[in-house]
């Protein structure tokens, strides 16, 4: 039961940093796609922010929620967390990176998109959570 407390807990470092990572995204992509086929930051402004806060509550019962139970329940070493969260936002940012500039507009293509950007700055995410992950299991006592 603690470790379902401490998950459901989790989600609200998730959202936070993997929403901000996603505007991180959209401020360094996003702003060279110059089209009216395309709502960024620039067009849809604080609507962007909901979206994505959306997309991430969506997002963490699939991927990190998942993840958190396992590493919760079988890896002990802090270190090991901290690359296995890592490797994770990572990855999380190419299937951001593909749902926002999804390549059947050829956005990626046309305006030069790179996906190194994405897997850094959610890399960077997944790190955080990684820390917040073990600085709330150390610190909340309920957990």
């Amino acid at each position: 039961m603690k470790t379902f407390y401490h998950s459901l807990i989790m989600w609200i470092p998730f959202i936070l940093l993997f929403s901000i990572a996603t505007v991180g995204l959209e401020t360094v992509e996003g702003n060279k796609i110059r089209t009216t086929e395309y709502l960024g930051l620039d067009e849809i402004g604080p609507a962007y922010l909901l979206l994505t806060t959306a997309l991430f509550v969506m997002l963490y019962p699939i991927s990190f929620l998942s993840l958190t139970f396992i590493v919760n329940k079988y890896v002990i070493k802090s270190k090991v967390k901290i690359a296995m969260f890592t490797l994770l936002g990572g990855m999380l940012g190419v299937l951001v990176f593909k749902i926002l500039y999804n390549s059947r507009f050829g956005f990626i293509e046309e305006y030069n998109l790179n996906i190194l950007s994405a897997i850094i700055l959610f890399a960077i995410a997944g790190l955080l959570f990684a820390l917040a992950e073990i600085s709330i299991k150390k610190n909340i006592k309920f957990v």
